[in-house]
Protein backbone atom coordinates (compact mmCIF):
# COMPACT_ATOMS: atom_id res chain seq x y z
CA UNK A 1 0.00 0.00 0.00
CA UNK A 2 3.08 2.59 0.92
CA UNK A 3 5.20 3.21 -2.19
CA UNK A 4 8.22 4.59 -1.00
CA UNK A 5 9.67 5.26 -4.20
CA UNK A 6 9.41 9.39 -5.29
CA UNK A 7 11.37 10.55 -7.99
CA UNK A 8 14.94 11.80 -7.05
CA UNK A 9 14.81 15.23 -6.82
CA UNK A 10 12.75 14.83 -3.79
CA UNK A 11 14.86 12.01 -2.32
CA UNK A 12 17.48 12.28 -0.43
CA UNK A 13 17.04 15.40 2.31
CA UNK A 14 17.43 13.38 5.52
CA UNK A 15 20.46 11.97 7.12
CA UNK A 16 19.44 9.87 10.10
CA UNK A 17 22.18 9.34 12.22
CA UNK A 18 23.43 6.56 13.31
CA UNK A 19 23.71 5.58 17.52
CA UNK A 20 27.69 4.80 18.39
CA UNK A 21 30.06 2.52 16.94
CA UNK A 22 29.02 -0.73 18.33
CA UNK A 23 30.26 -4.31 16.58
CA UNK A 24 28.87 -6.10 13.69
CA UNK A 25 28.23 -9.05 15.17
CA UNK A 26 25.85 -7.90 17.77
CA UNK A 27 24.62 -5.72 16.63
CA UNK A 28 21.15 -5.27 13.64
CA UNK A 29 21.35 -3.56 10.55
CA UNK A 30 18.93 -1.82 7.85
CA UNK A 31 19.10 -1.14 4.96
CA UNK A 32 17.85 2.40 3.85
CA UNK A 33 16.34 3.60 0.75
CA UNK A 34 17.73 6.65 -0.49
CA UNK A 35 14.58 7.40 -2.80
CA UNK A 36 12.14 8.11 0.32
CA UNK A 37 9.78 10.91 0.14
CA UNK A 38 11.41 13.52 2.18
CA UNK A 39 14.72 11.62 1.53
CA UNK A 40 16.39 9.38 3.86
CA UNK A 41 20.22 8.78 3.54
CA UNK A 42 22.26 7.17 6.08
CA UNK A 43 25.97 8.09 6.40
CA UNK A 44 28.44 5.70 4.90
CA UNK A 45 25.91 4.98 1.83
CA UNK A 46 21.70 3.35 1.51
CA UNK A 47 23.11 0.25 3.16
CA UNK A 48 24.70 0.90 6.32
CA UNK A 49 24.32 -0.92 10.36
CA UNK A 50 22.83 0.85 12.79
CA UNK A 51 25.03 0.30 15.36
CA UNK A 52 28.34 -1.95 15.55
CA UNK A 53 30.35 -2.09 18.97
CA UNK A 54 33.65 -1.69 20.22
CA UNK A 55 35.07 -2.62 23.46
CA UNK A 56 34.63 1.15 24.72
CA UNK A 57 31.07 1.50 24.17
CA UNK A 58 30.15 -1.93 24.98
CA UNK A 59 31.19 -1.18 28.58
CA UNK A 60 29.25 2.04 28.09
CA UNK A 61 25.97 0.52 27.26
CA UNK A 62 26.74 -2.21 30.39
CA UNK A 63 27.13 0.94 32.48
CA UNK A 64 23.97 2.50 31.60
CA UNK A 65 22.69 2.61 28.06
CA UNK A 66 23.83 3.88 24.65
CA UNK A 67 25.55 7.34 25.33
CA UNK A 68 28.07 9.09 22.95
CA UNK A 69 31.41 9.32 23.72
CA UNK A 70 33.12 12.22 24.55
CA UNK A 71 34.67 12.37 21.80
CA UNK A 72 31.66 11.70 19.50
CA UNK A 73 29.34 13.85 18.13
CA UNK A 74 26.21 14.32 19.90
CA UNK A 75 23.43 12.85 18.82
CA UNK A 76 20.27 14.78 18.15
CA UNK A 77 18.91 12.86 20.98
CA UNK A 78 21.54 14.42 23.02
CA UNK A 79 21.20 17.87 21.29
CA UNK A 80 17.33 17.83 22.32
CA UNK A 81 18.31 16.90 25.89
CA UNK A 82 20.27 20.19 26.20
CA UNK A 83 17.36 22.38 28.31
CA UNK A 84 15.25 19.21 29.39
CA UNK A 85 17.44 18.73 32.41
CA UNK A 86 14.31 18.77 34.50
CA UNK A 87 12.63 16.33 32.51
CA UNK A 88 12.30 12.17 33.29
CA UNK A 89 14.78 10.00 30.74
CA UNK A 90 12.93 6.80 30.11
CA UNK A 91 15.09 6.38 27.05
CA UNK A 92 17.83 7.99 25.23
CA UNK A 93 17.49 6.35 22.17
CA UNK A 94 14.75 6.25 21.27
CA UNK A 95 13.85 9.60 22.84
CA UNK A 96 11.45 9.37 25.66
CA UNK A 97 10.67 12.25 28.19
CA UNK A 98 8.39 13.06 31.14
CA UNK A 99 7.17 15.88 32.33
CA UNK A 100 7.48 16.34 36.50
CA UNK A 101 3.70 17.10 37.78
CA UNK A 102 5.29 20.15 39.34
CA UNK A 103 6.86 21.65 36.40
CA UNK A 104 3.03 22.17 34.31
CA UNK A 105 2.33 24.98 36.49
CA UNK A 106 1.33 27.07 33.18
CA UNK A 107 -1.71 26.69 31.08
CA UNK A 108 0.53 27.02 27.96
CA UNK A 109 3.62 24.06 28.01
CA UNK A 110 6.55 25.98 27.89
CA UNK A 111 9.13 23.36 24.65
CA UNK A 112 11.72 22.66 27.16
CA UNK A 113 9.08 21.47 29.62
CA UNK A 114 6.80 19.74 26.69
CA UNK A 115 7.28 15.94 26.91
CA UNK A 116 8.78 14.26 24.29
CA UNK A 117 7.65 10.37 22.78
CA UNK A 118 9.76 9.44 19.68
CA UNK A 119 9.42 5.22 18.64
CA UNK A 120 12.65 5.34 16.59
CA UNK A 121 15.55 7.61 16.14
CA UNK A 122 15.32 11.32 15.66
CA UNK A 123 16.05 12.69 11.50
CA UNK A 124 18.07 15.12 10.49
CA UNK A 125 15.92 17.08 8.05
CA UNK A 126 17.28 19.40 5.11
CA UNK A 127 13.67 22.05 5.05
CA UNK A 128 15.07 23.12 1.51
CA UNK A 129 14.88 19.95 0.46
CA UNK A 130 11.59 18.34 2.41
CA UNK A 131 8.59 17.66 0.60
CA UNK A 132 5.31 16.82 1.71
CA UNK A 133 3.58 14.54 -0.67
CA UNK A 134 0.11 13.55 -1.38
CA UNK A 135 -0.44 10.71 -3.23
CA UNK A 136 -3.23 7.73 -3.13
CA UNK A 137 -6.91 8.52 -4.21
CA UNK A 138 -6.17 11.88 -5.38
CA UNK A 139 -7.03 13.93 -8.76
CA UNK A 140 -3.64 15.62 -8.71
CA UNK A 141 -1.00 14.03 -6.67
CA UNK A 142 1.26 17.03 -5.32
CA UNK A 143 4.65 17.69 -3.83
CA UNK A 144 4.40 20.77 -1.81
CA UNK A 145 7.78 22.52 -0.25
CA UNK A 146 7.41 24.91 2.81
CA UNK A 147 7.04 27.49 0.53
CA UNK A 148 3.77 26.49 -1.18
CA UNK A 149 2.29 25.93 2.18
CA UNK A 150 3.35 29.72 3.51
CA UNK A 151 1.02 30.45 0.64
CA UNK A 152 -2.48 29.25 2.94
CA UNK A 153 -4.25 30.84 5.35
CA UNK A 154 -2.51 30.30 8.14
CA UNK A 155 -4.09 29.08 11.82
CA UNK A 156 -3.30 29.17 15.31
CA UNK A 157 -4.36 27.22 18.46
CA UNK A 158 -4.01 26.04 21.92
CA UNK A 159 -4.46 22.08 22.04
CA UNK A 160 -3.33 19.16 24.27
CA UNK A 161 -1.15 16.20 23.46
CA UNK A 162 -1.13 13.31 25.40
CA UNK A 163 0.10 9.97 24.98
CA UNK A 164 -2.02 7.11 25.23
CA UNK A 165 0.22 5.11 27.26
CA UNK A 166 0.44 8.34 29.56
CA UNK A 167 0.20 6.30 33.54
CA UNK A 168 1.02 3.00 32.25
CA UNK A 169 2.76 2.49 34.94
CA UNK A 170 0.48 2.15 37.26
CA UNK A 171 -1.69 -0.54 35.89
CA UNK A 172 -1.99 -4.50 37.39
CA UNK A 173 -0.80 -6.52 36.38
CA UNK A 174 1.76 -4.45 34.61
CA UNK A 175 1.78 -4.05 30.66
CA UNK A 176 5.13 -3.81 28.31
CA UNK A 177 6.12 -0.01 26.94
CA UNK A 178 7.58 3.06 28.06
CA UNK A 179 6.73 3.47 31.90
CA UNK A 180 5.49 6.56 31.76
CA UNK A 181 4.46 8.15 34.85
CA UNK A 182 1.83 11.44 35.13
CA UNK A 183 3.61 13.79 32.44
CA UNK A 184 3.58 12.65 29.09
CA UNK A 185 1.10 15.45 28.25
CA UNK A 186 1.23 19.08 27.61
CA UNK A 187 -0.59 22.12 25.87
CA UNK A 188 0.99 24.04 23.26
CA UNK A 189 0.07 27.37 21.31
CA UNK A 190 0.29 25.34 17.38
CA UNK A 191 1.01 27.21 14.44
CA UNK A 192 0.08 26.18 10.96
CA UNK A 193 -2.34 25.15 8.47
CA UNK A 194 -5.69 23.81 7.91
CA UNK A 195 -4.98 20.22 6.62
CA UNK A 196 -8.19 20.69 4.42
CA UNK A 197 -6.53 23.76 3.09
CA UNK A 198 -3.78 21.35 2.24
CA UNK A 199 -5.32 18.40 0.76
CA UNK A 200 -7.86 21.09 -1.55
CA UNK A 201 -4.28 21.33 -3.66
CA UNK A 202 -4.87 17.73 -4.30
CA UNK A 203 -8.71 17.10 -4.89
CA UNK A 204 -9.79 13.94 -3.08
CA UNK A 205 -11.66 11.09 -4.65
CA UNK A 206 -15.21 10.22 -3.48
CA UNK A 207 -13.56 6.74 -2.67
CA UNK A 208 -11.15 8.15 -0.43
CA UNK A 209 -12.50 7.72 3.39
CA UNK A 210 -9.11 7.92 5.37
CA UNK A 211 -5.71 9.02 5.16
CA UNK A 212 -2.50 7.71 6.04
CA UNK A 213 0.20 9.58 7.58
CA UNK A 214 4.05 8.89 7.38
CA UNK A 215 6.97 10.99 8.97
CA UNK A 216 10.30 10.83 7.82
CA UNK A 217 11.85 8.48 11.14
CA UNK A 218 12.56 5.17 9.67
CA UNK A 219 12.24 1.57 11.52
CA UNK A 220 15.08 0.36 13.41
CA UNK A 221 16.22 -2.92 11.99
CA UNK A 222 12.94 -4.45 10.10
CA UNK A 223 10.77 -2.82 12.62
CA UNK A 224 7.68 -1.32 10.39
CA UNK A 225 7.51 2.40 9.40
CA UNK A 226 5.38 4.50 11.66
CA UNK A 227 2.39 4.95 9.71
CA UNK A 228 -0.86 6.09 11.14
CA UNK A 229 -3.85 7.03 9.54
CA UNK A 230 -7.10 8.84 10.40
CA UNK A 231 -10.50 8.99 9.10
CA UNK A 232 -11.73 11.51 6.34
CA UNK A 233 -13.96 13.15 8.54
CA UNK A 234 -11.42 13.57 11.16
CA UNK A 235 -9.17 15.02 8.70
CA UNK A 236 -11.54 17.53 7.29
CA UNK A 237 -12.45 19.45 10.82
CA UNK A 238 -11.27 22.57 10.97
CA UNK A 239 -9.39 21.76 13.64
CA UNK A 240 -6.86 19.98 12.34
CA UNK A 241 -4.55 21.40 11.21
CA UNK A 242 -0.69 20.37 10.01
CA UNK A 243 1.55 22.33 12.15
CA UNK A 244 5.22 24.35 11.51
CA UNK A 245 5.55 25.95 14.92
CA UNK A 246 5.04 25.39 18.16
CA UNK A 247 4.66 28.09 20.81
CA UNK A 248 5.68 30.73 18.73
CA UNK A 249 9.22 29.21 17.03
CA UNK A 250 9.39 26.75 14.44
CA UNK A 251 9.45 23.25 15.92
CA UNK A 252 12.01 21.70 17.87
CA UNK A 253 13.44 18.63 15.76
CA UNK A 254 11.97 16.66 18.37
CA UNK A 255 8.59 17.65 18.08
CA UNK A 256 8.37 17.08 14.41
CA UNK A 257 10.48 19.84 12.33
CA UNK A 258 9.58 20.81 10.03
CA UNK A 259 6.08 19.34 9.67
CA UNK A 260 4.04 17.48 11.80
CA UNK A 261 -0.36 16.98 12.30
CA UNK A 262 -1.87 18.23 14.77
CA UNK A 263 -5.19 15.77 15.55
CA UNK A 264 -7.65 17.50 18.06
CA UNK A 265 -8.29 16.03 21.37
CA UNK A 266 -6.72 12.12 19.69
CA UNK A 267 -4.00 10.64 21.53
CA UNK A 268 -1.17 11.62 20.99
CA UNK A 269 -0.06 9.28 18.07
CA UNK A 270 -2.06 10.16 15.39
CA UNK A 271 -0.33 13.52 15.52
CA UNK A 272 2.32 12.20 13.62
CA UNK A 273 6.00 14.20 13.35
CA UNK A 274 8.24 14.73 10.11
CA UNK A 275 5.18 14.82 8.41
CA UNK A 276 6.11 13.71 4.79
CA UNK A 277 3.62 11.92 2.91
CA UNK A 278 -0.35 11.74 3.07
CA UNK A 279 -1.95 8.83 1.23
CA UNK A 280 -5.90 9.10 0.45
CA UNK A 281 -6.82 5.27 0.93
CA UNK A 282 -10.43 3.54 0.83
CA UNK A 283 -9.97 1.69 4.52
CA UNK A 284 -7.47 2.06 7.97
CA UNK A 285 -3.83 1.45 6.76
CA UNK A 286 -3.02 -2.10 7.26
CA UNK A 287 0.08 -1.58 9.08
CA UNK A 288 1.67 -2.31 12.77
CA UNK A 289 1.04 1.16 14.28
CA UNK A 290 -2.62 0.41 13.76
CA UNK A 291 -3.86 -3.22 13.37
CA UNK A 292 -1.52 -4.38 16.45
CA UNK A 293 -0.29 -1.06 18.23
CA UNK A 294 -2.81 1.83 19.47
CA UNK A 295 -5.71 -0.61 19.82
CA UNK A 296 -8.03 -0.75 22.54
CA UNK A 297 -10.94 -3.25 23.59
CA UNK A 298 -14.35 -2.69 22.49
CA UNK A 299 -15.65 -4.02 25.76
CA UNK A 300 -14.16 -4.53 29.10
CA UNK A 301 -12.36 -7.48 30.32
CA UNK A 302 -10.39 -8.99 33.40
CA UNK A 303 -7.23 -7.51 34.18
CA UNK A 304 -4.52 -9.57 32.86
CA UNK A 305 -6.70 -11.75 30.47
CA UNK A 306 -6.00 -11.70 26.50
CA UNK A 307 -7.76 -10.17 24.52
CA UNK A 308 -8.82 -11.14 20.84
CA UNK A 309 -7.52 -8.37 17.82
CA UNK A 310 -11.01 -9.04 16.49
CA UNK A 311 -12.50 -7.14 19.65
CA UNK A 312 -9.81 -4.25 19.65
CA UNK A 313 -10.44 -1.24 17.68
CA UNK A 314 -7.50 1.98 17.28
CA UNK A 315 -8.10 4.39 19.90
CA UNK A 316 -9.20 7.83 18.93
CA UNK A 317 -10.76 10.45 21.29
CA UNK A 318 -9.12 10.62 24.54
CA UNK A 319 -10.31 9.73 28.29
CA UNK A 320 -11.37 12.49 30.28
CA UNK A 321 -8.55 12.92 33.00
CA UNK A 322 -7.37 15.01 36.03
CA UNK A 323 -3.39 15.78 36.83
CA UNK A 324 -2.63 17.56 40.30
CA UNK A 325 0.38 19.40 39.85
CA UNK A 326 0.39 21.10 43.30
CA UNK A 327 -1.37 19.37 46.46
CA UNK A 328 -1.75 21.75 48.97
CA UNK A 329 -1.74 25.52 49.84
CA UNK A 330 -3.48 25.52 47.27
CA UNK A 331 -4.56 22.77 45.53
CA UNK A 332 -3.95 23.35 41.91
CA UNK A 333 -3.59 21.25 38.74
CA UNK A 334 -4.76 20.41 35.13
CA UNK A 335 -7.96 18.25 33.86
CA UNK A 336 -8.98 17.41 29.95
CA UNK A 337 -11.30 15.53 28.18
CA UNK A 338 -10.47 14.38 24.26
CA UNK A 339 -12.59 16.03 22.11
CA UNK A 340 -15.17 17.04 25.05
CA UNK A 341 -14.58 19.52 27.66
CA UNK A 342 -14.34 19.88 30.96
CA UNK A 343 -17.33 20.92 33.08
CA UNK A 344 -16.55 20.20 36.48
CA UNK A 345 -12.89 19.27 38.72
CA UNK A 346 -14.02 17.80 42.25
CA UNK A 347 -11.08 17.42 45.24
CA UNK A 348 -11.16 15.65 48.45
CA UNK A 349 -8.75 15.38 51.09
CA UNK A 350 -9.84 12.98 53.08
CA UNK A 351 -9.02 9.56 50.16
CA UNK A 352 -12.36 9.79 48.48
CA UNK A 353 -14.98 10.29 51.54
CA UNK A 354 -16.13 13.19 50.24
CA UNK A 355 -15.49 15.97 47.58
CA UNK A 356 -16.22 19.11 47.11
CA UNK A 357 -15.92 21.03 43.94
CA UNK A 358 -12.84 23.29 42.77
CA UNK A 359 -12.17 26.32 40.90
CA UNK A 360 -12.01 26.45 36.99
CA UNK A 361 -9.31 28.67 35.46
CA UNK A 362 -10.19 31.28 33.53
CA UNK A 363 -8.07 30.26 30.23
CA UNK A 364 -10.38 27.58 28.00
CA UNK A 365 -9.90 26.62 24.53
CA UNK A 366 -11.80 23.78 22.54
CA UNK A 367 -9.45 20.56 23.02
CA UNK A 368 -7.15 21.87 25.46
CA UNK A 369 -6.74 21.32 29.08
CA UNK A 370 -8.51 23.60 32.09
CA UNK A 371 -6.50 24.59 34.79
CA UNK A 372 -7.96 23.96 38.46
CA UNK A 373 -7.86 25.53 42.17
CA UNK A 374 -8.92 24.34 45.37
CA UNK A 375 -8.40 26.43 48.70
CA UNK A 376 -6.93 24.33 51.64
CA UNK A 377 -3.74 22.70 52.88
CA UNK A 378 -3.37 20.77 56.00
CA UNK A 379 -3.21 21.84 59.28
CA UNK A 380 0.48 21.84 60.96
CA UNK A 381 2.03 17.77 61.20
CA UNK A 382 -1.20 16.36 59.61
CA UNK A 383 -1.11 13.79 56.79
CA UNK A 384 -3.87 13.06 54.07
CA UNK A 385 -4.54 11.91 50.88
CA UNK A 386 -5.62 14.67 48.21
CA UNK A 387 -7.81 13.33 44.55
CA UNK A 388 -9.12 15.24 41.67
CA UNK A 389 -11.89 14.02 39.51
CA UNK A 390 -13.32 15.51 36.22
CA UNK A 391 -16.15 15.40 34.32
CA UNK A 392 -16.81 16.68 31.03
CA UNK A 393 -19.63 17.75 28.71
CA UNK A 394 -20.03 13.68 27.26
CA UNK A 395 -20.85 13.36 30.87
CA UNK A 396 -17.99 11.05 31.67
CA UNK A 397 -16.43 11.22 34.92
CA UNK A 398 -13.04 9.52 35.99
CA UNK A 399 -13.80 6.09 37.09
CA UNK A 400 -13.03 4.54 40.69
CA UNK A 401 -11.06 1.55 39.05
CA UNK A 402 -8.73 1.51 36.09
CA UNK A 403 -10.27 0.12 32.41
CA UNK A 404 -7.06 -2.49 32.25
CA UNK A 405 -6.16 -3.25 28.28
CA UNK A 406 -3.13 -5.58 27.07
CA UNK A 407 -1.19 -2.12 26.33
CA UNK A 408 -1.84 -0.08 29.18
CA UNK A 409 -3.97 2.89 27.52
CA UNK A 410 -6.30 5.54 28.77
CA UNK A 411 -5.40 4.94 32.66
CA UNK A 412 -7.76 8.11 33.99
CA UNK A 413 -8.44 7.38 37.53
CA UNK A 414 -8.52 10.06 40.43
CA UNK A 415 -5.22 10.44 41.50
CA UNK A 416 -4.21 10.10 44.92
CA UNK A 417 -1.61 12.43 46.32
CA UNK A 418 -0.52 11.93 49.60
CA UNK A 419 0.75 14.96 51.79
CA UNK A 420 2.12 15.75 54.82
CA UNK A 421 4.90 12.46 54.19
CA UNK A 422 8.21 11.95 52.21
CA UNK A 423 7.73 11.01 48.76
CA UNK A 424 9.05 7.34 47.89
CA UNK A 425 10.83 7.44 45.48
CA UNK A 426 11.48 5.00 42.39
CA UNK A 427 15.28 3.13 42.41
CA UNK A 428 16.03 1.58 38.77
CA UNK A 429 19.60 0.04 38.64
CA UNK A 430 22.22 2.16 36.83
CA UNK A 431 23.21 -0.67 34.86
CA UNK A 432 21.63 -4.41 34.10
CA UNK A 433 22.35 -6.58 37.16
CA UNK A 434 24.87 -9.29 36.93
CA UNK A 435 23.87 -12.82 36.16
CA UNK A 436 23.28 -15.69 33.12
CA UNK A 437 22.00 -13.75 30.22
CA UNK A 438 23.81 -10.43 31.21
CA UNK A 439 26.30 -10.66 27.93
CA UNK A 440 23.14 -11.50 25.37
CA UNK A 441 20.82 -8.91 26.87
CA UNK A 442 23.86 -6.09 26.27
CA UNK A 443 24.56 -6.97 23.09
CA UNK A 444 20.57 -7.73 21.86
CA UNK A 445 18.30 -5.40 23.92
CA UNK A 446 20.93 -2.51 24.05
CA UNK A 447 21.62 -2.25 20.45
CA UNK A 448 17.91 -0.14 20.06
CA UNK A 449 17.36 0.48 23.45
CA UNK A 450 18.74 2.06 26.60
CA UNK A 451 19.20 0.16 29.56
CA UNK A 452 16.08 2.32 31.34
CA UNK A 453 13.72 0.76 28.55
CA UNK A 454 14.28 -2.61 30.10
CA UNK A 455 15.03 -1.81 33.81
CA UNK A 456 11.48 -0.13 34.56
CA UNK A 457 9.84 -2.93 33.28
CA UNK A 458 7.87 -5.40 35.52
CA UNK A 459 7.01 -8.10 33.68
CA UNK A 460 6.08 -12.23 33.73
CA UNK A 461 7.81 -14.81 31.79
CA UNK A 462 4.91 -15.05 29.26
CA UNK A 463 5.22 -10.83 28.44
CA UNK A 464 8.64 -10.80 28.10
CA UNK A 465 8.74 -14.20 25.79
CA UNK A 466 6.65 -11.90 23.74
CA UNK A 467 8.70 -8.94 23.98
CA UNK A 468 11.64 -10.93 22.87
CA UNK A 469 9.62 -12.79 20.09
CA UNK A 470 8.78 -9.26 18.61
CA UNK A 471 12.35 -8.24 18.98
CA UNK A 472 13.16 -10.89 16.96
CA UNK A 473 10.37 -10.64 14.18
CA UNK A 474 11.97 -6.98 13.91
CA UNK A 475 15.57 -8.22 12.78
CA UNK A 476 16.80 -8.85 16.28
CA UNK A 477 19.63 -11.36 15.51
CA UNK A 478 18.68 -13.33 18.52
CA UNK A 479 18.61 -17.33 18.27
CA UNK A 480 16.47 -19.50 19.95
CA UNK A 481 18.78 -20.71 22.37
CA UNK A 482 19.74 -17.32 23.13
CA UNK A 483 15.94 -16.61 23.74
CA UNK A 484 15.21 -18.76 26.41
CA UNK A 485 18.50 -17.61 28.21
CA UNK A 486 17.23 -14.09 27.60
CA UNK A 487 13.84 -14.29 28.45
CA UNK A 488 14.77 -16.13 31.83
CA UNK A 489 17.38 -13.43 32.73
CA UNK A 490 14.89 -10.45 31.89
CA UNK A 491 11.90 -12.12 33.68
CA UNK A 492 13.91 -13.39 37.14
CA UNK A 493 15.22 -9.36 37.27
CA UNK A 494 12.51 -7.45 35.68
CA UNK A 495 9.36 -8.59 37.27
Amino acid sequence: MHNNNVPAAAAANVLVQPPVDIPASSLLSRKFSTHRPGGVSLAGGAHATMCSMTRRTLLVALGGGLVSPSWAAPTLEEIALRGKERLILHSLRPLDLETPPALLDSWITPNSRFFVRTHFYIPQVDASRWRLSIEGLVEKPQQLTLEDLGKLPPVESVLTVECAGNWRAYFEPHVAGTQWRKGAVGTARWKGYRLRDVLARAGLKPEAKHLAFDGVDTGMATAPDFVRSVPLEKCLRPETIVATHMNGVPLPIEHGYPLRLITPGWEGAASVKWLTKITAIPDEVDGFFMKTAYRYPKRPGAPGAAVDPKDMAAITSLAVKSLITRPSGPVEGLAWAGEADVTRVEISTDGGSTWKEAKLGPEHAPFAWRRFRYDWKPASGQSATVMARATDTWGRTQPATPAWNPSGYLYNVPEAVRVGEPEKAESLPVALPEGEGRQVAAERCLACHDHKMIVSQHLDPGRWTREVEKMMRWGSPVSEKEKDVLVRYLAARFR
